[in-house]
């Protein structure tokens, strides 16, 4: 039977170490980083899978078909090409929802072991403690778009509602009064977990 390295056991420079000696993530940051990854992986993908697959679950048909086509005002019933043999509106969705997972795997990094050092089940890299930009960068920019987007989705929104009259627009309210929270959620949470990572693995002070 296999004997249970304690930390004073393991090397200082062996990855187990790098994991023992980094803090774990507080209980604020824990939670963050899980409302982080629910809100894409079981909010943003489910609500736009039906969309993909072009049915206008909590939308207009009729501008939601032109949309999802990649029609524009006055084209009428004329086929548009789409990317790769899907329809334009199903391709940028489906890139969103990629988008998204790798999102939710970021985050959950983020307050995990494997965000410190590479797992076993990565070729290569496995064993290696994770550069700090790695997850980093993409937190930092993901977290600056989404904001942006969210601060911004209402009153755009809004003046949509203001100008359109009923049935012009793609997405019901019923529609943005569910994605809304989630964006706003994903938006809070995701640098809240990144900022509590960056304290963490941040070298210490001599």
């Amino acid at each position: 039977m296999r004997r249970r390295h304690t930390a004073q056991e393991i090397s200082q420079e062996s990855p187990d170490a790098t994991a023992l000696r980094t803090p774990p993530p507080p209980p604020w940051a824990r939670r963050a980083g899980h409302v982080a990854w629910i809100a894409p992986v079981l909010g943003f993908i489910p609500l736009h899978i039906p969309w993909i697959l072009g049915i206008p679950l909590f939308a207009n048909p009729d501008p939601f078909r032109e949309w999802y086509h990649g029609r524009g005002p006055g084209v009428g019933d004329h086929p548009v090409d789409g990317f790769l043999g899907l329809p334009a509106g199903a391709f940028y969705l489906s890139i969103l929802c990629i988008l998204a997972g790798l999102g939710g795997v970021l985050a959950l990094g983020l307050i995990s072991d494997w965000g410190l050092v590479f797992p076993r089940w990565i070729p290569v890299l496995r064993g290696h403690r994770v550069p700090r930009w790695l997850p980093l960068t993409p937190t930092v920019l993901g977290s600056a778009l989404m904001i942006g987007y969210a601060v911004t989705l209402p009153w755009q929104f809004a003046a949509e509602r203001a100008d359109a009259s009923p049935g012009d627009d793609i997405f019901t309210t019923p529609g943005v009064l569910i994605g809304l929270p989630l964006l706003l959620a994903w938006a809070i949470a995701l640098p809240m977990a990144g900022w509590s990572y960056y304290r963490r693995t941040r070298a210490p002070r001599r």
